[in-house]
Parts: structure tokens; sequence; C-alpha cells
């Protein structure tokens, strides 16, 4: 009894390191937020939004974006790790059909936030998404 008792809490030990340190490498986020600007230049907050409350996952170390809420983004650019004085920030940027254009999106994720949940802001176009990350 005490050879088994003892195997299962040297698993528990083995295995809640690793899921600390991988939850440590990932944002789980969840959109609370949805809106537009409009062309006067006036916010516009789609409170029917089928994106709120959806969830996405960040995976810090490349920036790649999983979850079907953003569009396709491809070739995502860490600018910064994060830190309590500096948000986490991801850059995409798409050639558009215009030889002289571009598609730039951006994420940022306030790591001096206190607490567990940290907010965030993506900007595309003239798409911004809020909420909260863990």
């Amino acid at each position: 009894m005490n050879y088994c008792l003892l195997a299962l809490l040297s698993m528990v030990v083995a295995v809640v390191p690793s899921r600390a340190y991988a939850a440590s490498n990932i944002y789980q986020c969840q959109i609370m937020s949805d809106a537009h600007i409009r062309y006067g230049g006036a916010l516009e907050v789609m409170l029917d939004s089928p994106r709120i409350g959806q969830k996405f996952t960040v995976i810090k170390n490349n920036g790649r974006v999983i979850g079907d809420v953003m569009d396709d983004l491809k070739n995502p650019k860490v600018a910064a790790l994060g830190s309590e004085k500096n948000s986490y920030k991801v850059i995409w940027e798409q050639k558009a059909e215009d030889k002289n254009g571009a598609f730039v999106d951006y994420l940022s994720i306030d790591e001096s936030a206190k607490g567990r949940k940290k907010p965030f802001g993506f900007f595309s176009g003239s798409l911004l998404l809020t909420g909260l990350c863990e």
C-alpha cells in the first residue's frame, strides 16, 4: 500500500512541474469586446458580436495564435516577450496586392497588470478586439 502511494506521489511530482512550465509558455485568451473604428474616427462597439466569449491560445516564444477567432495570421514576429514593466507584443505583416501596401496586425498583452489575468488588445486595420489572457 505504501509503495503504491509513493509511486503515485512520485508521478504527481514529476508531472506537475512540467505542466506549470508548459502553461508559462502560452497565453489562454478570451475576447470580451469587439469594436471597429468608423470612418469618422468614432469607435463602434459590436455588442452582439459572435467573437465575444471566443478563446484563442498564443504560444509565447514564437507568437503563433491557435484558434479560429482571428484570420489566419502567418509569420508572427515577437517584438517583446513581456515583463513586469513591458507588454508582450507580436506583429504580423502581410503584403497587400498593391506592391506599395501592407497589412499589419498587432497583439499586446499587458504583463504589468496585477494578478493572473492580463488584458490584451488586438488591432487589425479598423478592428479592435480586447479581453483577458492567463
